[in-house]
């Protein structure tokens, strides 16, 4: 490999993942998905991090036979799709990037398989050690490690046939929580009720209705689920300022159901779990 740079090898894996998880010809989604992630890893400076976190999740992992399942925003990430960090395909099931790919360090968060922990864990700072001339050992170390989980349940693998349709037990379990537990009668009552449940629902209100993209979007969000007002009337005010294709009374409605549950959950964190419930 001679010449070969890690933003060479990156963009390489990247490629291998696309062509393996969306054919030889993806859609259009697919591509520009994929471009908008690349592109914030590499302006942040993270091709390094996900290098990294491809030899020891992937390589290591598939070696080595220790059973991994990602959890968090992660599952969101069509790279980590295609890196093979996570079996979940992001956009199948409507998760957004941006809330894994935002301003902060993106947090890889894996459950390990418990019996087999210590092992991972010496396996992965081995491979640490060997690459120690080549990167920024120290500061990898330090964020791919902080968010592992050994958990009993990836050593029970009892891989039951996926339903067609699991909205309803996405839903309930993304419902079923003190705070949202209201929300929860009412869609077990009904559950073609018009019930803002997760967070990408959010995201997909202010990019399609009010044309909200990038960054921004996540950055709005956070500010309703942290109940921060202040903050909140002032991006109302600044997107009103600049309706597009809708009336204000549109606007307004489609405002409404936008701050109607500030505690949705993360889709990306219900369909890791509900997931994961049938295949071990």
């Amino acid at each position: 490999m001679t010449g070969m740079t890690h933003l060479n090898l990156f963009h390489g894996l990247v490629a291998a993942g696309m062509k393996m998880r969306y054919g030889s010809k993806p859609g259009k989604e697919a591509v520009l998905r994929c471009l908008f992630e690349k592109k914030h890893i590499m302006d942040a400076g993270y091709v390094d991090y996900y290098l990294m976190a491809f030899w020891i999740f992937r390589h290591y992992v598939t070696s080595a036979e220790v059973a991994v399942w990602p959890r968090g925003a992660m599952s969101s990430s069509l790279i980590c799709y295609c890196l093979g960090l996570t079996e979940i395909d992001p956009i199948k099931y409507g998760l957004h990037s941006v809330r894994f790919v935002n301003d902060e360090l993106p947090k890889f968060q894996f459950d390990i398989e418990a019996s087999r922990f210590d092992d991972f864990m010496k396996g992965a700072e081995e491979l640490l050690e060997a690459n120690a001339n080549g990167y920024d050992i120290s500061a990898i170390r330090k964020c791919l490690f902080q968010d592992l989980s050994p958990m009993d349940y990836l050593s029970k693998k009892r891989k039951r046939p996926l339903p067609e349709n699991i909205d309803d037990e996405l839903a309930c379990y993304a419902l079923k929580f003190p705070q949202t537990m209201d929300l929860y009668e009412t869609y077990v009552q009904n559950p073609k009720c018009d019930i803002l449940i997760y967070q990408e629902e959010m995201l997909d209100i202010l990019k399609q209705v009010f044309h909200v993209y990038g960054i921004k979007v996540n950055q709005i969000r956070l500010s309703i689920q942290r109940g921060d007002k202040e903050q909140v009337e002032a991006y109302k005010r600044e997107i009103f300022a600049d309706l597009k294709d809708i009336t204000l009374a549109e606007a307004e409605t489609a405002w409404q159901r936008l701050t109607s549950n500030p505690k949705a959950f993360l889709k990306a964190h219900a369909v890791s779990r509900v997931l994961a419930s049938y295949k071990y």
